[in-house]
């Protein structure tokens, strides 16, 4: 019986798609990574601005007023990066799985193939050994004494 022709092909596309599955999940940590620090970012503007209303409250000078003012537009800024980092990271990580999705497919397709080929096979063998079977059993038959030829 023949081997199936395709093994290796099989084999290098699980190669393929167990490599590809590592890097969509770098990706996947990316841009959870990238989310976290978008997380920190607003919680930390959220306390200075608790800590701003504070201050207001007390009473500050114009000076004070403009550097809390460039940093609330400095951490604006950040969040922007931040924002743009998760989308770049997002979009990464889909084009990411949609090629790792393909290289899966492959190799279903390419084990469907193996399976058929090994049912195949199978087949073929039983009709050889039903063959051989047969064979003996009439061997058999014209050998026992009395059989007239």
């Amino acid at each position: 019986m023949k081997p199936f022709a395709l093994a290796r092909v099989l084999q290098l596309a699980v190669r393929r798609s167990e490599t590809q599955a590592r890097t969509v999940k770098l990706a996947h940590g990316i841009w959870l990574r990238a989310r976290g620090r978008q997380v920190q970012l607003t919680a930390l503007r959220d306390a200075h601005i608790a800590q701003l209303a504070l201050e207001l409250r007390e009473g500050v000078s114009a000076a004070q007023l403009q550097e809390k003012n460039r940093l609330k537009c400095a951490q604006a800024a950040e969040m922007e990066a931040a924002q743009a980092s998760i989308d770049a990271a997002h979009r990464d990580w889909q084009a990411q799985l949609a090629e790792w999705i393909k290289l899966d497919q492959r190799v279903k397709a390419l084990r469907l193939l193996e399976q058929r080929h090994q049912a195949q096979v199978t087949v073929q063998q039983r009709r050889i050994e039903q063959r051989q079977h047969d064979e003996l059993v009439e061997l058999a038959h014209y050998r026992e004494p009395g059989h007239l030829s």
